[in-house]
């Protein structure tokens, strides 16, 4: 087809250009020879421009083919951008959906891992008990109440080792983490009933109690276990809780709700935060050279904090462990913090300030102002168990109790359930998003090596100095 318009265009103009000369030639009279060259001129310029025109409707054309392969390029780009896309959400979504079959899994074997090692170390522990017929009963139950739970550990004179700087009169202990809930002894429980509450005592066995916990302080018969807290559902240890006992002249078993009472009425418990937190440093340098990254809840009592004898001291001992600071954890009940004034509060501020964090333990009102408490330094928080699956009463407002982990992570405070017992109630508690658990499920109070606590001792100008 486009041969015979080509052919017709051409006709045309040799017909124009004739036409033209003929005109010429027998109208105007012009010479024939100078028409014809007249002629040929015209069909000349007709096919010059035929042939311009032609060039140019041939570069549209293939100016506008060539836009359209270029948008046909740029569709074929886009789309394998997305098959590119697609590809990638498969290849990174197949992992995560084969990490979330297996993850169930993986958690239910590390369940079964975890009850076999418990099992093991329950035979050996009685099988130790059995060799070494020991005299002191356990009981788990006592050790939720009160300071923080400890064993029995070996007994270690310390007299030789310097307190804090400027801490006079206070000898530091050995210290292993743990504490304990009550003084049981064979011959009828003289300070105990048993379950970790005190019984009413008179005022000779008070004056007994005071005199046998200032006797345990003064020979360093502090021991320190170390409970740990682990990570949900992985079961991975993050932090040790610092526990204490005390033991008397015959070796058995002050546990902190007996003698705690005594001890802050008689101004005796800075002597015993003195060896815990002494000693707590020690675990935590040994832990260092380990590579973990492993923190450290220490109990303290707010009575420590406004001992004008022993806190500048203290202060001064943390600052020169400043390194430790986020590893390491000073933690309160939350009625000692709702107690606290002016003096707790700038003691308080002065650890936060050299970069130490703050938990409150036995939470039992929710309707607390934990914003606050974040702001004063205060990131972890501790409700037993019971409580956080509705057990046991506790005031928790409008709260339910599957939002209090999210509530208090919005204030910046990470809640750590303690007093697990039973893997019936880790379940439930991984359904109210918490990330954190402690209890004997995991592992009991444990003591500290002899060996991890040994050393550390102040430097000689402040053994001077205490020994003056």
């Amino acid at each position: 087809m486009a041969w015979f318009s080509s052919l017709f265009i051409g006709l045309c103009m040799v017909v124009i250009a004739g036409s033209v000369s003929a005109v010429l030639y027998f109208q105007v009279g012009t010479d024939l020879g100078a028409a014809v060259i007249i002629g040929t001129a015209i069909l000349v310029a007709e096919f010059l421009v035929n042939i311009m025109v032609m060039r140019s409707r041939d570069r549209n054309e293939a100016r506008h083919r060539s836009d359209m392969l270029d948008g046909g390029i740029g569709q074929i780009d886009q789309e394998l951008q997305n098959l590119e896309r697609r590809l990638t959400a498969i290849e990174n979504g197949f992992p995560n959906r084969a990490r979330a079959e297996i993850e169930p899994m993986y958690v239910e074997i590390e369940v079964l891992g975890t009850l076999v090692k418990q099992i093991a170390e329950t035979v050996a522990d009685l099988e130790t008990q059995i060799v070494e017929a020991p005299q002191i009963a356990h009981h788990p139950q006592n050790d939720y109440h009160g300071q923080p739970q400890a064993s029995l550990a070996a007994p270690r004179n310390d007299l030789d080792r310097p307190a804090f700087p400027g801490s006079h009169g206070y000898a530091p202990n050995s210290v292993a983490p743990g504490a304990a809930n009550g003084w049981e002894q064979p011959d009828g429980k003289l300070w105990s009933n048993g379950a970790g509450a005190p019984k009413s005592r008179n005022a000779a066995a008070d004056a007994a109690l005071r005199e046998a916990v200032r006797s345990a302080i003064d020979a360093s018969r502090i021991d320190l276990y170390l409970q740990p807290i682990v990570s949900l559902p992985q079961r991975q240890v993050r932090f040790y809780e610092a526990l204490t006992r005390l033991r008397a002249d015959d070796g058995e078993i002050m546990l902190p709700a007996d003698y705690i009472e005594i001890a802050e009425r008689n101004g005796l418990m800075p002597g015993i935060d003195n060896t815990l937190l002494l000693r707590s440093v020690q675990v935590l340098r040994r832990l260092s050279t380990r590579n973990r990254s492993v923190g450290l809840f220490c109990n303290v009592s707010p009575s420590t904090l406004v001992d004008d004898n022993f806190f500048p001291g203290f202060i001064d001992f943390m600052q020169k462990n400043q390194t430790l600071a986020e590893y390491m954890v000073f933690e309160f009940t939350q009625a000692a913090v709702e107690e606290m004034g002016a003096v707790e509060n700038e003691s308080l501020a002065a650890l936060a300030n050299l970069g130490f964090q703050f938990s409150v333990d036995q939470v039992t009102n929710l309707r607390t102002n934990f914003r606050a408490l974040n702001e004063r330094g205060f990131h972890y928080a501790k409700i037993s168990a019971d409580r956080l699956l509705g057990r046991i009463p506790t005031d928790t407002g409008d709260i339910h109790p599957e939002d209090v982990s999210s509530l208090l992570a919005r204030y910046g405070v990470q809640l750590i359930a303690d007093q697990i017992e039973t893997e019936a109630q880790v379940i439930e508690l991984l359904d109210f998003g918490i990330h954190f658990g402690q209890g004997f499920l995991f592992s009991p109070p444990r003591p500290v090596r002899s060996d991890v606590v040994q050393g550390g001792a102040q430097p000689p100008a402040d053994r001077k100095r205490v020994a003056s």
